[in-house]
């Protein structure tokens, strides 16, 4: 027997609690910390949803991976007795409807909060309503274009009161608007972040740049939560302002600068002026190293509430998670990328689920190999993308004594410009890191502690947003052992990451490539996926086609069959298309070089072969005790490669080399001659005598 609609929902969200005629949870389309998400049966059966927070019915059936037919009991033929309409929630003309259509509902409001961008237009309000129990009841109403909806307001948000922090040398942050107006009450010129301490990081924190900024927290961990996340944020701006916290003195537990004022009524506001700005004279600068402590942080599993996991392609790409694809070159890693891309942006389904449409949502593509004009944009419109919601996140622009410069993505230090592309990006559920390598900046791709260290704070950064990081590496050229230990550099890539694909040719058909799990350790046994690279549009732009029935074969047997097919001849093909990759950028010592390829499996002569393969120079750079061999490809040219005031009579000196073949030289090409530059080749030395 068919599940009915209420036990599908309930199924798919496993924390919901009875309550009264009901169920209550936590809402899975935004970050709830308290449960807003009210389940109930309608009198025809189907299952109603309502997110107190805001939240559209079509966003939390998305989360939980269902469609709003699912919501809807089915006819004797199986179909549901109605098809919903797929809106976002009803619109209003202005702000001022929308807040009395949730009076009309919930009563009389509290308070109400007003926010404004850069031009002084109103672009949100946060409405408060007291309850009976003590607890609070709070709505955000946003503008969508001309119109007005109940949801949050899209990142990057204003911060409240925009237009006071003009000219201000003092700022003061409070978590939440009523403590902001509390401090305002004082004259103080202060201000928050919308929607609660979670959504800093979702706040445009620009004009706070070159300030002197202190932050009032509140008496509680939420409190000490959003100091640290505010000051983390507020760091990173150039010019970086001056951070320093201010505690107020005798605060109540879960106290703010709200309860303060309360409780010093009786004094002259002015004085409270100068009691705050006095602590705030004293206090010290808050920097970075404030942040650590010695203090274990315990927590007790009875206190943590399960949560389902969240897909983005349910099944293979979980949201909040790092996801690997690895495989070789020229088999469409990069194309499945910009396909799953294309999908998220127009909602299209799944290749495996080609009936349930899916949640449309923003991209942010880092990609290194392709240009971004002549290739990314032209197999997104292929793929039918919707282009307005894919950004691509080119570099970062930084400025020095000399001006004003940009350079590409480091993970290990620009993971704040990545932060601020995700809260750019309306709705961004996923970024795709193309190749991950070209992006490790001076971290060694084969050192786990290094790799780890990296990939900890993505990962981190991957759940706070609940974004789907998927990143694309290459196969070593080692071509035996189990698919796992295949994928280029440290383990600590697929450690790291909680669901690693292979993508792989079919043996039995060379046209055809194969999607395969590695690891999955958030799905149970999920089968593989196939599909062949056409060009569909007769403009010899590549696109996916899917193939709509899984795949069985596993990834160790798919690689094994890859690793046979070849031989030799593949090997080199191999490390032939490795060492054109390493040298792509210019010279690198042959030290270097060799000690590279050892890590990635390519034997010292297999590289030589590959040198040979590619007409690959080998010459000197610089002389001395410092001086080293660098290999080049043909059309590059050895940087720093002077010639000797000593050996300048002699002209040109490849009359002075030998073939090895002719006199029985070195893997350099050099005769005996020069045996003893033979010997410094890769670790430096004089170039002896001649």
């Amino acid at each position: 027997m068919n599940d009915t609609p209420i036990e599908l929902v309930l199924s798919r969200i496993p924390d919901a609690k009875k309550s009264g005629k009901g169920w209550t949870a936590r809402c899975p389309a935004h970050d709830d910390r308290h449960p807003s998400l009210t389940i109930t049966e309608g009198d025809d059966g189907r299952a109603l949803l309502r997110c107190h927070a805001g939240c559209t019915v079509d966003a939390i059936c998305a989360a939980i991976g269902l469609s709003m037919a699912d919501l809807f009991p089915a006819n004797s033929d199986g179909r549901s007795k109605r098809q919903p309409d797929k809106g976002t929630g009803k619109v209003y003309p202005t702000a001022n409807d929308a807040v009395a259509a949730l009076e009309h509902r919930l009563g009389k409001r509290s308070a109400l909060w007003t926010y404004h961008d850069a031009n002084g237009e109103p672009v949100a309000v946060i409405v408060r309503w007291n309850l009976s129990d003590g607890k609070k009841d709070i709505r955000p109403v946003s503008r969508h274009g001309d119109d007005w909806i109940v949801a949050g307001m899209p990142a990057p948000r204003p911060l409240y009161r925009l237009a006071d922090l003009a000219g201000a040398d003092r700022v003061y942050v409070c978590e939440g608007e009523k403590a902001a107006d509390a401090a305002r009450s004082l004259g103080l010129i202060a201000t928050t972040s919308a929607h609660g301490c979670q959504s800093a990081g979702k706040t445009d924190w620009s004009p706070m740049a070159s300030r002197e900024v202190v932050i009032l927290p509140d008496n509680d961990d939420e409190g000490r939560t959003y100091k640290d996340s505010v000051a983390s944020i507020l760091w990173r701006l150039k010019p970086c302002p001056v951070v320093k916290v201010a505690e107020l003195p005798n605060l109540p537990e879960k106290g703010d600068i709200f309860d303060w004022v309360e409780s010093h009524d009786a004094v002259d506001p002015n004085e409270l002026r100068r009691q705050v700005e006095a602590l705030a004279d004293g206090a010290k600068q808050y920097k970075p190293g404030d942040l650590l402590s010695a203090a274990p942080v315990i927590i007790c599993m009875a206190d943590v509430k399960p949560e389902p996991i969240r897909w983005l392609w349910p099944g293979r790409i979980a949201l909040g998670k790092l996801t690997l694809l690895v495989g070789d070159p020229g088999l469409g890693k990069s194309l499945v990328t910009l396909d799953i891309a294309s999908r998220l942006s127009n909602g299209a389904p799944w290749p495996d689920s080609p009936s349930t449409s899916t949640q449309a949502g923003g991209v942010v593509l880092l990609s290194a190999e392709d240009d971004i004009a002549d290739t990314v944009r032209p197999r997104l419109d292929a793929a039918g993308a919707e282009v307005r919601r894919i950004f691509t996140l080119t570099g970062t622009r930084r400025s020095d004594e000399d001006g004003e410069y940009q350079r590409s993505i480091d993970l290990s230090r620009d993971l704040a410009c990545i932060e601020t592309a995700i809260c750019q990006t309306p709705d961004c559920r996923m970024v795709v890191i193309d190749p991950i390598t070209a992006y490790l900046g001076r971290t060694d791709s084969h050192k786990n502690a290094e790799i780890r260290g990296l990939l900890a704070p993505l990962s981190e950064l991957a759940g706070r947003y609940r974004v789907a990081v998927v990143a694309v590496t290459h196969l070593n050229k080692n071509n035996v052992g189990p698919a796992i230990y295949r994928s280029m550099g440290s383990l600590a890539f697929v450690a790291a990451a909680r669901a690693t694909w292979v993508v792989s040719k079919d043996k039995k058909n060379p046209q055809r490539r194969l999607m395969l799990p590695i690891k999955n350790n958030l799905a149970g046994d999920v089968l593989g996926m196939a599909y062949t690279i056409e060009t569909p549009g007769g403009n010899n732009v590549p696109a996916l086609a899917w193939e709509p029935e899984p795949v069985e074969v596993s990834a160790d047997e798919a690689l094994e069959h890859s690793n046979g097919e070849g031989g030799r001849g593949a090997v080199l093909s191999e490390a032939v298309d490795w060492l054109r990759d390493a040298l792509g950028d210019g010279a690198v010592s042959t030290k270097e070089l060799k000690q590279q390829a050892g890590k990635d499996g390519i034997a010292s002569r297999t590289l030589d072969r590959a040198k040979s393969e590619l007409g690959v120079k080998a010459s000197r750079e610089g002389f001395g005790g410092s001086g080293r061999w660098v290999w080049t490809l043909p059309d590059q040219r050895a940087p720093n490669t002077p010639t000797p005031k000593s050996l300048a009579a002699f002209g040109n000196l490849d009359a002075l080399w030998t073939k090895p073949e002719e006199n029985g030289g070195g893997s350099e090409g050099e005769g005996p001659r020069f045996a003893k530059e033979r010997q410094d080749s890769d670790g430096g030395g004089d170039w002896g005598e001649i």
